[in-house]
């Protein structure tokens, strides 16, 4: 089974194993497709503290070619877009202004 939002299409789908209460259950079994309602909220989550953004194409400064990339999180814990540049065969980062 694929993730069919879009952002995640290529990945397979995890399970996750979350607690409701009485009330949340309830409302969760009324919902037409809570586990797709659930990824969205967590993807939002993720894009508003900067934890996921779409990949995009970034212009490599030094050949001038187009190179995908995608933003990820650094083990400094800071995030930045990372290509790499089949031209060139270096990965390429994009760090944000701060």
């Amino acid at each position: 089974m694929y993730f069919n939002s879009g952002i995640c299409s290529h990945q397979i789908m995890r399970h996750k194993t979350i607690t409701l209460c009485p009330t949340t259950y309830e409302l969760s079994k009324k919902m037409p497709n809570f586990s797709q309602w659930v990824r969205d909220q967590v993807l939002k989550h993720g894009r508003t503290n900067n934890m996921h953004k779409e990949s995009r194409i970034m212009f490599h400064r030094e050949c001038g070619n187009d190179v995908p990339a995608d933003w990820k999180q650094f083990t400094d814990g800071t995030f930045a877009w990372f290509g790499y540049c089949d031209s060139c065969n270096t990965d390429v980062v994009w760090r944000p202004r701060q």
